[in-house]
């Protein structure tokens, strides 16, 4: 059977399924294999959603890299073990960052088309912070959109910047990604969202604990179905309300996927992220006289002439010094467990061979 969008499968409707999706699928013998969508991936298997609603799933160790929230995937059933994950479809998006307890990367997210990168006025104003989430989305191909929280409290005494003072500190920063400024609590600005919410689109909501994705959540969905959580007094930190990430369904056909607080972004080598983002800077690089320029003292340098005359903001410059030490310094990080992770199983391989015959004469 050839799934086209005249065929839409039931529940997968609700869950990012359109006819860009049902093309990737191709021929497939639905009696015997069929098309799912991982919702959340747990320890003990997965949940996915199927045509007729949500079940659970096992995970084979056969698989070449595990499923992450939002793949999409081709499972079967099984008469002793249930459904079982057969083939992970290559992801259009993947969402990824340094992983601190290994040596490889750690996907977020897979298959969005848009990441809500939430931030709270009631919080310290980390625009770094802003800064390294929205190119680690670029660099997956997806497009950035940082979602200012809880607006009710500007001009009280809970929120620690103006909105106005954010926005514009974020613009020097980020001049090319979207500011939208919402409460979830009043409504107020909701309306801006829906540009990225259209049917069929997969959506991703990544912020520090606390920042409100949860309330946004519940507004965006019109009920109370996650859990939210007071954020302390003096730091302004959440609980981690959410504990998995795991998709939810909007009613106009959107689908959010939801993911726990993010403490740490620590940055892989991301190209592309980091010339989407500066793209103006790369291109006074290549008006520098000497093609190796280092932008200090050399003469002839076209990013001392833009610092100089105000056309290059000596804040945006600064900060792109500061990310490029840190991909740096994670490389660095990156390579040395790497290293660390192959001298020990050169050292395994070595204890587990069998000791050499003596020579027999």
């Amino acid at each position: 059977m050839h799934l086209t969008s005249s065929t839409l499968p039931g529940a997968l409707a609700a869950y990012g399924w359109n006819p860009r999706i049902a093309e990737r699928f191709g021929d497939l013998d639905h009696l015997q294999r069929q098309p799912v969508r991982i919702a959340r991936v747990d320890r003990d298997g997965c949940l996915v959603v199927t045509a007729t609603g949500i079940v659970r799933c096992r995970i084979p160790g056969s698989l070449p890299e595990p499923p992450v929230t939002g793949d999409w995937a081709v499972a079967r059933a099984d008469p002793l073990a249930g459904m079982v994950l057969e083939h992970v479809l290559a992801r259009t998006t993947a969402v990824r960052r340094v992983n601190a307890l290994a040596s490889g990367d750690q996907v977020l997210v897979a298959n969005i088309d848009t990441m809500f990168v939430l931030h709270g006025l009631d919080r310290p104003h980390r625009v770094g912070r802003l800064e390294r989430l929205s190119i680690l989305t670029w660099d997956a191909g997806a497009s950035p959109v940082i979602v200012l929280t809880k607006t009710d409290l500007a001009g009280t005494g809970e929120a620690v910047i103006g909105l106005d003072d954010a926005v514009a500190e974020i613009r020097r920063v980020l001049p090319a990604v979207e500011v939208c400024a919402v409460s979830a609590v009043t409504g107020a600005g909701i309306e801006l969202l829906d540009a990225y919410l259209t049917a069929g689109a997969t959506v991703g909501l990544v912020g520090e604990s606390g920042a409100g994705k949860s309330t946004l959540i519940n507004r965006l969905a019109g009920d109370e179905l996650q859990a939210t959580g007071e954020t302390r007094r003096g730091d302004h930190k959440g609980r981690h309300t959410t504990t998995a990430r795991e998709l939810v369904p909007l009613p106009g056909g959107a689908v959010l996927v939801d993911t726990p607080g993010v403490r740490t972004v620590a940055m892989p080598e991301v190209g592309r992220g980091v010339s989407r983002a500066h793209d103006d800077l790369e291109s006074l690089f290549s008006e520098c006289r000497f093609r190796d320029c280092r932008h200090r003292t050399e003469p002839g340098c076209a990013v001392r002439a833009a610092l100089d005359d105000g056309r290059l903001d000596a804040y945006r410059w600064a900060s792109y010094q500061k990310l490029l030490k840190e991909m740096a310094h994670e490389a660095r990080r990156t390579r040395e467990r790497a290293r660390r992770t192959a001298s020990r199983e050169r050292r395994r391989r070595r204890v587990a061979l069998p000791p050499a015959p003596d020579d027999e004469w």
